[in-house]
């Protein structure tokens, strides 16, 4: 097979693993660590999962308290208080994950669905959503509860499934997305016409499939696909130039990133196969920060029923999902209204 590179993505990648596919001086995402090594055990085939079910509520978070109270007029000593008096909010975030979080060639700044719902969240609090008002931090997919839970970041908008065990960890914000678990391969006239219906039990002995480390794809990939080689990439834009260089046969995660990392090759790629899972995106807080976590539903709430959130799907992910833009995930709570 022939090597074939997309240049935008190969670009990112390799920039990413020297420092990060930086954005401009004004807003910035700051470096990623280097990736663990690879060799995780595999654990036995199971059934293809719904929603995570093995803890009561796993979706519901915290009820908002009413309307959104205007920045000047934030609860005296509430985390929201505290973030605007320092000026800026620390958002946890992935930088190669087109269209959720991506650095726009064009503009040298950061862009996204997950970025735009951020800003959403720094307006609410500063009054604005200007360069500063979000310090951005790249942050692993296997980090991303270790830096909420020991404070580098006040949040975490990166594509993140809410799961029972990460729930130990830290508290999620109602849904803003859902996603599923499909395949990318290349078009090359075998890859995407074989038979996916069996999902990742049925793929070939052998097969090369590259997932990122953290990420609840390649714990399911692991899981139920033994007889496949996995190969770990350090980001998804990573794993498509293995894709692109012939190194994997297929990377496999969320509809939504494949649809992104697709749009950089589409004419040599293709999303093949059914969703294998659930996948509801929230944004992880700390634990004790009960008050941010009702704001920030609060923020959610207003963006579902002001359209914002319709305008920042069509914007982001336009017709790569369907042909119509979907309705908003509807908010779960735990506690009574």
């Amino acid at each position: 097979m022939s090597t074939r590179i997309a240049l935008p993505a190969l670009v990112c990648a390799l920039a990413l693993t020297v420092a990060g596919c930086g954005a401009g001086s004004a807003e910035r995402a700051l470096g990623r660590p280097a990736a663990p090594p690879a060799g995780a055990p595999r654990a036995p085939a199971e059934a293809v999962p719904g929603p995570d079910t093995s803890c009561p509520n796993v979706l519901a978070s915290l009820r908002p308290g009413g309307s959104l109270p205007a920045p000047t007029a934030l609860p005296a000593g509430s985390t929201m208080d505290t973030l605007r008096r320092r000026g800026f909010l620390i958002a946890g975030i992935d930088q190669s994950s087109f269209p959720f979080g991506f650095v726009d060639p064009r503009s040298n700044t950061l862009r996204g669905f997950d970025i735009d719902l951020l800003r959403e969240v720094a307006k609410a609090i500063f009054g604005d959503a200007g360069p500063n008002r979000v310090q951005f931090r790249v942050v692993r997919n296997e980090d991303r509860t270790v830096a909420i839970a020991r404070g580098d970041v006040d949040i975490v908008a990166e594509t993140m499934t809410i799961n029972c065990e990460r729930r130990q960890s830290v508290e999620f914000s109602s849904v803003y997305f859902r996603a599923g678990q499909r395949l990318l391969v290349q078009r090359d006239g075998t890859a995407d016409r074989a038979d996916y219906s069996g999902g990742l039990a049925a793929l070939p002995r052998g097969m090369r499939v590259c997932s990122v480390p953290g990420s609840t794809s390649i714990g399911l990939l692991r899981r139920q696909a033994p007889q496949v080689s996995v190969i770990e990439g350090d980001t998804w834009a990573g794993c498509l130039v293995l894709l692109q260089q012939g190194q994997a046969d297929a990377v496999t995660t969320d509809d939504t990133i494949l649809a992104g990392l697709q749009a950089q090759d589409h004419v040599f790629t293709v999303v093949v196969g059914d969703k294998l899972t659930f996948e509801p995106y929230g944004m992880a807080i700390a634990k004790n920060r009960g008050d941010f976590v009702r704001f920030v539903n609060a923020v959610l709430e207003q963006l579902r029923r002001n359209g914002r959130w319709g305008e920042l799907y069509r914007e982001y992910l336009g017709t790569s999902l369907g042909a119509d833009t979907p309705a908003p995930p509807e908010a779960e709570y735990r506690d009574a209204t």
